[in-house]
């Protein structure tokens, strides 16, 4: 039978496809936004604050603010270091090619607590490639996204005793080797200027609703706000969605920004393998739903969803947003553990806006909150409370920077904790995190990172981990 579904699953894809390329026109070309979730698409705008007419005379003397155009300007008032190579750059982005290089290094230190007290260097190096069709000639509403990475070094997820890694970034592709793997590869046909297919090799951690600072630079979470996994994604999923994972789906858009999205996912990592053996294991069913508001005319957005898998699972299995503490322990520990068959969570994400710039709308700050709660079993994590105030600066002459402070509270599961109590008795991990990215040019940002932790692992004092993120944009 699952054999059979399978078929359903990658014959359904096809006839999307087939039914996308079949019915021709519409009036207008879909380009959803920045914040998008499975149909977002990287563009060349993105990422930028313009000038406007209304704005003081010396911001950009003060503070250079990239032009709409991101590669026009000179070298410490444009959004990407390389610039416009010549006007080619800008050319392939009206024919619809555009190509971003993010580096981002790292170095971070336990000074308290942890299971090791040391200081780790190592970065990434983010490509995104991105595709429009109907500017290549092709068709409207056509859109392919790749994101590749390179991760390099060495970081302190592996020393600072924590269940949700302090930083989400190092943790992929493979946070045990160096390499370079394509982690995302995405296919979007949009049928009309509210509804929309795609399908893929879906990097689950791009398409991640929830932004704390709306609008700036890589719009790619872990890289240039808060570096905690609780803090950057809901950890309540991280049982059912992998990383990177194969999937497609539908949204429904409103103003081009996605409303509601389902998405069919594979639960098989995939970050540094191929797309082989489609949904052996069953698959993964993803509802998710956006609300973008204007309360008291200041933007916020609440996200509603959840996550059933049909794949089985034991609570200690590997998970891609969690380390959990001596998984080879408890699996040799606990070989007769049985599989339970399915997993289900729910969550509840939002952003609200306290303050906003009457200049620039996403020059804005507010409160955020993360909540969910799961089965417990095989999940390891029954539920998340998370919450904190974070966005862009009020400092005169600093519009691009950023700012974030954040709690979050990760209650582990009882099944979870009854398997590990033999030999590594574990409680809940609750944790504090602040930052402040300073962008020392709108293409070079330097962010100082601090964060207070009691480990999921009882027998680790709590963790304080500090340091510096430098980040570049070619």
């Amino acid at each position: 039978m699952r054999a059979d579904f399978r078929q359903v699953v990658i014959a359904s894809v096809v006839l999307l496809f087939s039914g996308a390329l079949a019915f021709g026109q519409y009036p207008q070309a879909v380009t959803p936004g920045p914040n998008s979730v499975p149909v977002a698409v990287e563009g060349p705008s993105q990422g930028t604050t313009a000038p406007t007419p209304s704005e003081p005379a010396g911001t950009v003397a003060t503070e250079p603010v990239p032009p709409a155009n991101p590669y026009a300007g000179d070298l410490f008032s444009r959004a990407r270091l390389t610039g416009d190579w010549w006007g080619a750059r800008s050319a392939l982005a009206n024919r619809g090619l555009t190509f971003d290089l993010f580096a981002t290094q790292f170095y971070q230190g336990v000074t308290a607590g942890g299971n090791e007290r040391a200081w780790e260097y190592g970065g990434k190096l983010d490509y995104l490639f991105n595709v429009d069709g109907q500017k290549l000639g092709l068709w409207k509403g056509l859109f392919l996204n790749m994101h590749a990475e390179t991760r390099y070094g060495t970081d302190l997820n592996g020393i600072d005793g924590l269940i949700a890694p302090s930083n989400i970034a190092m943790n992929f592709p493979d946070a045990t080797t160096s390499i370079t793997s394509i982690t995302g590869l995405k296919l979007t046909q949009a049928l009309s200027e509210n509804f929309a297919v795609y399908a893929g090799k879906i990097n689950t951690l791009d398409e991640y609703p929830l932004r704390y600072s709306p609008g700036l630079g890589t719009n790619k979470p872990g890289l240039e706000g808060f570096q905690n996994t609780s803090l950057v994604f809901n950890p309540i999923v991280a049982r059912t969605i992998p990383y990177a994972a194969a999937g497609a789906g539908f949204a429904v858009l409103k103003d081009l920004e996605p409303v509601f999205t389902f998405t069919v996912f594979d639960p098989e990592e995939r970050a540094t393998s191929g797309l082989q053996n489609l949904y052996d294991r069953g698959v993964v069913l993803v509802p998710d739903l956006v609300l973008r508001t204007k309360f008291l005319d200041r933007p916020g957005a609440y996200n509603f969803g959840g996550t059933y898998s049909t794949a089985k699972y034991r609570s200690f299995d590997p998970a891609a947003y969690l380390n959990i503490p001596f998984l080879r322990s408890l699996v040799a520990r606990n070989p007769a553990t049985p599989l339970e068959t399915g997993s289900w969570s729910v969550y509840a994400n939002f952003y609200q806006s306290i303050w906003v710039d009457e200049l620039d709308e996403k020059r804005n700050w507010g409160l955020f909150g993360q909540f969910g709660i799961s089965d417990g079993n095989p999940n390891p994590v029954r539920f998340v409370a998370n919450g904190g105030i974070g966005g862009r600066s009020m400092i005169p002459g600093r519009k691009l920077d950023t700012f974030g402070v954040g709690y979050y509270y990760l209650g582990l599961s009882d099944n979870f904790k009854a398997l590990a109590r033999p030999f590594t008795p574990q409680r809940d991990e609750h944790g504090v995190e602040l930052f402040y990215n300073y962008a020392i040019t709108p293409w070079c940002r330097l962010t100082y990172d601090f964060q207070v932790a009691t480990p999921s692992t009882i027998n680790v004092n709590t963790t304080i981990t500090t340091g510096l993120r430098l980040q570049i944009l070619f």
